[in-house]
Formats: C-alpha cells, sequence, structure tokens
C-alpha cells in the first residue's frame, strides 16, 4: 500500500505508520499549520461531515482509537460505498450515507458527540456568517 509502513518496535509490537497528505486532508492542513487544539482525543465521539470516501476518516479513527466513535457522514454514493468499505476493516467507524444538511435524516443513527467536524462544500458557504445575504 502507498505512504504505508509497518515496523516493530523493541518489544515486538507493530507499530502502522501512514502519510497523511496537508493537500489532501484540510484536518491534517490545519494540524500541520500549528492549530494545537483539535479536540479530537482518545475515546473521543466525532461526528464527521463531508466524509468522502473516508481517508480522514481513517486517521480520525486511529486517534479516537477502539474506545472512541466516528459517525461518518457522506451524501455521495459513489464516495460512501469507499467509505463504507474502508469501514469494514475499522470497527470503531459507522458510515452514515446521507446529506449533512439535514441532520433530522440521521440523528437516530448518532449518539451524543464530543466534537463535531464539517468538511462539507456548499455553492453557499461563503454566505453562512452573521449578516450575510
Amino acid at each position: 500500500m502507498k505512504g504505508f509502513s509497518l515496523l516493530r518496535n523493541e518489544d515486538g509490537t507493530k507499530v502502522e505508520y501512514r502519510v497523511w497528505n496537508p493537500f489532501r486532508s484540510k484536518l491534517a492542513a490545519a494540524i500541520l499549520g500549528g492549530v494545537d487544539e483539535i479536540w479530537i482525543k482518545p475515546g473521543a465521539r466525532v461526528l464527521y461531515l463531508g466524509a468522502a470516501s473516508g481517508t480522514t476518516v481513517s486517521h480520525v479513527s486511529d486517534i479516537v482509537g477502539p474506545t472512541g466513535v466516528v459517525y461518518a457522514v457522506e451524501f455521495s454514493h459513489r464516495s460512501g460505498r469507499d467509505l463504507v468499505n474502508m469501514a469494514k476493516k475499522r470497527t470503531n467507524v459507522i458510515p452514515i450515507i446521507e446529506d449533512a444538511r439535514h441532520p433530522s435524516k440521521y440523528r437516530m443513527l448518532v449518539s451524543m458527540v464530543d466534537v463535531i467536524f464539517s468538511d462539507v462544500a456548499q455553492p453557499d458557504q461563503v454566505c453562512c456568517g452573521e449578516g450575510t445575504p
């Protein structure tokens, strides 16, 4: 697998290292750019809106670990297929193929969360601040 490395620690345990490209992940770019607190920690429950095929979601899954959970919402059925396949290998990822703009359609699938990360591109996203049309 490209960008993947499996090594052994001195105690014999396996450690996986993967490339996290900041040019393809807003979260990786934010961390590389100096954002100190992303609130995504081991054991956290994360609602990830705009999961796409799940590349960044897989890294979030690594961060929250086996005691955390990532609810990954993606609207595109094509990207959603890749997301579902990725989630088959990660028991802490729950893929939800639904429109992130309509939480009432998936609210029964998501429990209380600690963090909401929105990676949703909208045509009108620049007009979402207070006082803008």
